[in-house]
């Protein structure tokens, strides 16, 4: 007699829900969803207290949920996946970087009077870019000395390199600060050969 009462009991409660609900919902494609689940309750609700009054000498649960694991296996586990969560993002903050310095390359090769050019960048912890050491082989602008005369006298060569670099550097400070918003001193910038 109690199974019984149970089961009127959680009817009840379910119909007063589904009524309430049904009211609310407005006339739509969420209806027919409600109605299955509303379904699946009373189905819950009539058979969870028959199979309990049923098999109510059997054991019905399941000991492999109430199994722990040791806490020195989970320690294990977790360092585990804590190392290779860290390897795993030094090898994308370690591509990101060969990408990066190489599109750095890339843009400072097209300043004129540029040659070649050797990259290196410093990232932070986060991953951003924090300090770039840009080392610059000047071109030389074989159009410009040719038409130049040339004086024996004068140290203008000198003082015309001086002035090419000088230019140089003004430019490609100003191209990765805008590209890459890092300020002037955040930016090395040194000349080999040339």
């Amino acid at each position: 007699m109690d199974v019984i009462a149970e089961i009127v009991k959680n009817l009840l409660v379910i119909i007063i829900m589904s009524s309430f609900l049904e009211i609310i919902l407005p006339d739509g494609n969420i209806k027919p969803f409600v109605r299955f689940a509303i379904g699946l309750f009373v189905l819950v609700a009539v058979l969870s207290p028959s199979l309990s009054y049923l098999y109510s000498d059997k054991n019905l649960q399941i000991s492999v949920w109430d199994e722990r694991v040791s806490d020195d296996l989970s320690k294990k586990v977790e360092a585990g996946g804590q190392k290779i969560r860290q390897e795993i993002e030094g090898q994308q903050k370690q591509k990101i970087k060969q990408k990066l310095e190489g599109q750095i390359s890339a843009v400072t090769v097209l300043i004129p009077g540029v040659d070649d050019v050797h990259t290196q960048a410093f990232m932070g912890d986060d991953g951003s870019l924090q300090k770039l050491q840009v080392t610059v082989k000047p071109g030389v602008n074989q159009a410009v000395e040719q038409v130049s005369p040339v004086n024996a006298l004068s140290d203008s060569s000198e003082l015309k390199n001086d002035r090419e670099k000088a230019d140089i550097q003004k430019r490609l400070v100003q191209i990765l600060n805008n590209l890459y918003g890092l300020k002037a001193e955040n930016i090395e910038i040194n000349f080999e050969g040339g």
